[in-house]
């Protein structure tokens, strides 16, 4: 790939939303309303953690948020909470149950004069005019698209992704709620009905609630990526003029929405969560300890010429495993180490440290070129002692059909790391060479043994054998997945519950010279 001169890109993003948004003037950056984190210092939900605080003087509270549910419950407390600001960074937020009723508490939000900004990535959000362009009439409501496509649709669009693929390539893969200043959740989980556990996928995934210290690093981040240049404000892409209805018919057919989902598992668990009060109350069992901000910076979409690989958030990712003494363990939705990850792995392993990692099998994974990418590594981690696993389409279902009716196929999201008995990292970032080189990513570094443990124990419940295959060598230096259960043990000679139709495609594609785009 040909790096652009330094700022061409920024250049080229403004002629191509000139020439692509004919009703619009050219873009600058520079006519953009600035603005900044809003913090409350007075609101009850900053009164009841100042009480939390308080005996934990210059750490941070940090609550784990491993069930579809519980994320989606955390996210509308926090809404329902603010009472000054908002924050949203995304990289999908989608038109489905879960998004509208969150749209529709933003919506309220903004109503009781709540700041509400909504920063959204433009591949993986695709944004409809009447929902968006609405909701930006709004006046406590802006929206903006990270590094956009001025066109919107069919082949235009894809000829200027094509045509500008040094820039376009590189996406905001972000995950961050501010809530007034003083309370975040990040992890792994976009916004929409497949992260919290309510479609036939049911993505294993961890989100965490935070608060103290950690938190103005987390909303500075908001603001460096709000004021990039590569923020385009939704109104240049989307035409407000373009829909018939204004603000209060959203907010009629929010209303009739909701009624029709009164009944539903997300809108009966609504009615009797009690977590906003539990913020308010001081009765969150938050787990305290210090931490860091591992964050890319904006500048690795547009000048990432400039820019050496030191500055990314996977240098930081490579020192934090070397200092490891113990044990490392990883889940990563998206594992593609590499040569220097498989020499990282095994170099660990020659110094005693015991690494076990667990991703997505093939009949797993949503993304089935990752899985071409990822497969010829396996040999070479097992030969160096690391222990493998691929997540089984039936992990979770027990715990899954407690709140939602059917069976689901799993599928891992999670991005995790347990390193000895203090640290851990829950973030974005996927090991593979999409996060690491192409998007931007945000993870948090805790120093807590006890939220260490609780991502360890649940690292153990995910690769038991009714949730995972664990891959080894057989007799003959060939693979083998087994997984122990309590009705036996189970064997497979390839990979698990797939046809040979599909691993025939998925060896075909791992000819393919694209470990640097997946």
């Amino acid at each position: 790939m040909t790096a652009l001169p330094k700022h061409a890109s920024i250049l080229i993003l403004m002629t191509l939303l000139s020439a692509g948004c004919q009703s619009a003037p050219p873009y600058d950056p520079q006519q953009r309303p600035e603005s900044t984190t809003l913090v409350n210092t007075d609101s009850p939900l900053v009164k009841g953690l100042r009480v939390m605080e308080a005996d934990h003087q210059g750490e941070s509270g940090f609550y784990l948020l491993h069930d579809g549910l519980s994320a989606f419950l955390a996210r509308i407390a926090l809404i329902e909470s603010a009472q000054t600001s908002l924050d949203l960074q995304y990289y999908i937020f989608t038109n489905d149950v879960t998004g509208r009723i969150i749209v529709s508490r933003l919506l309220n939000a903004a109503d009781r004069g709540v700041r509400v900004r909504v920063l959204v990535d433009d591949m993986g959000t695709r944004l409809h005019n009447p929902l968006v362009a609405r909701l930006d009439q709004h006046p406590h409501i802006e929206i903006r698209v990270f590094n956009p496509v001025a066109s919107r649709n069919g082949v235009s669009r894809n000829w200027e992704i094509l045509k500008d693929f040094s820039r376009t390539n590189h996406r905001m893969h972000n995950k961050l709620m501010v809530a007034d200043g003083v309370a975040i959740i990040t992890g792994g989980r976009n916004l929409g009905d497949v992260y919290f556990s309510s479609t036939n996928i049911d993505f294993q995934d961890i989100d965490i609630l935070a608060v103290g210290p950690i938190v103005p690093p987390a909303s500075g981040s908001f603001d460096e990526y709000w004021a990039y240049p590569a923020s385009v404000p939704g109104h240049l892409l989307l035409d407000a003029d373009d829909t018939d209805t204004d603000l209060a018919t959203l907010r009629e057919n929010l209303a009739d929405f909701l009624e029709e989902q009164k009944n539903s598992e997300f809108i009966n668990a609504l009615r009797t969560s009690t977590l906003s009060q539990a913020l308010v109350d001081s009765k969150v069992p938050f787990h305290w300890g210090n931490a860091s901000l591992l964050v890319d910076t904006p500048k690795k979409v547009l000048e990432h010429a400039d820019l050496h690989e030191s500055f990314y958030l996977g240098a930081d990712l490579k020192t934090i495993l070397e200092s490891s003494r113990d044990r490392v363990k990883i889940s990563s939705a998206y594992f593609v180490p590499g040569d220097q990850g498989v020499e990282l792995f095994n170099s660990l392993e020659e110094r005693d440290v015991a690494v076990q990692i667990l991703t997505n099998s093939l009949s797993t994974t949503d993304v089935a070129i990752v899985h071409s990418g990822y497969m010829d590594y396996r040999k070479p981690l097992l030969k160096g002692g690391v222990e493998l696993w691929e997540l089984r389409s039936t992990a979770g279902q027990q715990k899954r059909m407690h709140w939602f009716k059917g069976k689901s196929r799993a599928s891992l999201h999670a991005k995790t790391m347990v390193i000895d008995d203090r640290l851990s990292v829950v973030g974005s970032v996927n090991l593979d060479a999409r996060s690491i080189l192409q998007n931007t990513e945000i993870a948090l570094l805790i120093d807590s043994p006890a939220i260490n443990q609780e991502l360890s124990d649940l690292f153990d419940r995910w690769v038991a054998g009714d949730s995972a295959w664990s891959v080894q060598f057989n007799d003959e230096g060939d693979l083998r997945w087994i997984a122990d259960t309590p009705q036996g043990r189970l064997e497979e000679e390839h990979d698990p519950e797939t046809s040979g139709w599909s691993r025939f495609k998925i060896w075909l594609l791992s000819w393919l010279p694209i470990d640097s785009q997946i």
